[in-house]
């Protein structure tokens, strides 16, 4: 098969980017059976990080898709349109959008697979969208991309779950492509540990800290991750311990700062946050090597790749019971309702206070980690290809 590929979203730092990079990298090491041919904007195509092994076609566009497709802004028509007729143009046997962020009307004669990581945006509107305008852009979208999709990628069982239920599609419509950490998560010994990453932080090998890794969304339920942490700050021997908040603060996803740090503010834990900003993976790994946890208590998550990437760091993890997390990581960490204070904070109190039964998580999130790998996806999409071709 021919295959064209929306390209948009390789230099994103979020997940659907990792997603993006992580899986086509792979895949074009090991496919033999399908050409690709990726559609870029003329700025992803400026950052110079593409594969030099797949034919490229660059659009001129105005803004960068995965910015201007940001949650408080949308895309030009001008640079729809010119996506819109750079495929156009092109013999193709099929388009395939890795993510719907950056989806655009395809003219083709070849089968739409449209990549849906998740339904956040269907079940909390209000807490993706800042205002009714882009919600209504959003619906909009999604609505024309599952017209005129003739088949679904997704990241889980449990988003293609949810992926049904909104949408409708039939389920043997919808695939299943795993995520997976690449390479560099690993566990270190600790003299292999960088202290300089520790220092710049304010943080030891010895510093007892949490981990957060993602946007700082609404959704991503930092406030009251900040609640549980003062509350397990009140207890005797823990009035050290420390969340470190890995992520970009500027990222156009990111409408919750603001919240987050009024409610530090509110409970007098400016001395426990550190905000980070956007880290390296070569460095991040320093940091979740030596976390007590890394905590995702997000309200739901399609996949929840950098809980992922921190048990194959060897941590384990205090994540949302809406994921998929609690099977790809059974046994592996504690599973909270994510409208549940009391829940997090015992979590919490358990990573910290229980050293035994953490050990013991953390070795078993490892290995169930060590299992999901970028090849192993690259031969879902190898199959998720060779059935759309042999379908009608």
């Amino acid at each position: 098969m021919r295959v064209g590929v929306d390209a948009a979203c390789w230099s994103n730092k979020r997940g659907y980017g990792r997603f993006t990079r992580g899986l086509l990298n792979a895949f074009l090491q090991s496919n033999t059976k399908h050409e690709l041919v990726f559609f870029v904007d003329s700025q992803t195509a400026g950052d110079g990080d593409l594969p030099s092994n797949v034919r490229t076609v660059v659009v001129n566009t105005g803004d960068r898709p995965t910015d201007a497709a940001s949650a408080s802004d949308s895309r030009s028509i001008k640079d729809l349109l010119a996506m819109t007729k750079s495929v156009a143009g092109q013999s193709l046997d099929a388009f395939f959008f890795p993510s719907v962020y950056t989806y655009f009307p395809a003219i083709t004669t070849g089968k739409i697979i449209l990549g849906v990581h998740d339904v956040i945006a269907e079940d909390y509107p209000d807490l993706v969208f800042p205002d009714k305008k882009h919600r209504r852009l959003w619906a909009l979208k999604g609505w024309l991309a599952h017209k005129q999709a003739n088949y679904i990628m997704t990241v889980s069982e449990h988003a293609k779950k949810g992926i049904v239920r909104h949408f409708g599609h039939n389920q043997d419509r919808v695939f299943v492509i795993d995520e997976a950490p690449d390479p560099v998560f690993t566990t270190l010994a600790l003299d292999k540990v960088d202290r300089s990453v520790l220092s710049r932080f304010g943080l030891t090998v010895d510093s007892r800290f949490l981990i957060y890794i993602g946007g700082i969304n609404p959704h991503k339920n930092l406030p009251m991750l900040v609640q549980s942490l003062s509350e397990i700050r009140t207890k005797p021997g823990m009035q050290d311990v420390k969340l470190v908040v890995v992520g970009d603060l500027k990222d156009g996803f990111t409408p919750g700062v603001s919240e987050l740090k009024s409610k530090i503010a509110e409970l007098h834990q400016d001395d426990a946050v550190i905000f980070t900003g956007f880290v390296k993976d070569e460095e991040v790994i320093h940091l979740l090597n030596v976390a007590q946890a890394l905590v995702l208590p997000s309200m739901a998550e399609g996949f929840g790749l950098p809980a992922v990437e921190g048990a194959a760091c060897g941590i384990p993890i205090i994540a949302t019971q809406n994921s998929p997390l609690p099977d790809l990581l059974r046994d592996g960490g504690i599973f909270i309702d994510p409208n549940s204070v009391t829940e997090l904070t015992g979590a919490l109190s358990v990573m910290l206070g229980d050293s035994i039964r953490r050990d013991e998580m953390a070795r078993v999130a490892t290995a169930k980690a060590q299992q999901l790998t970028w090849q192993r996806s690259a031969s879902q999409m190898d199959m998720m290809l060779s059935t759309v071709a042999g379908k009608s």
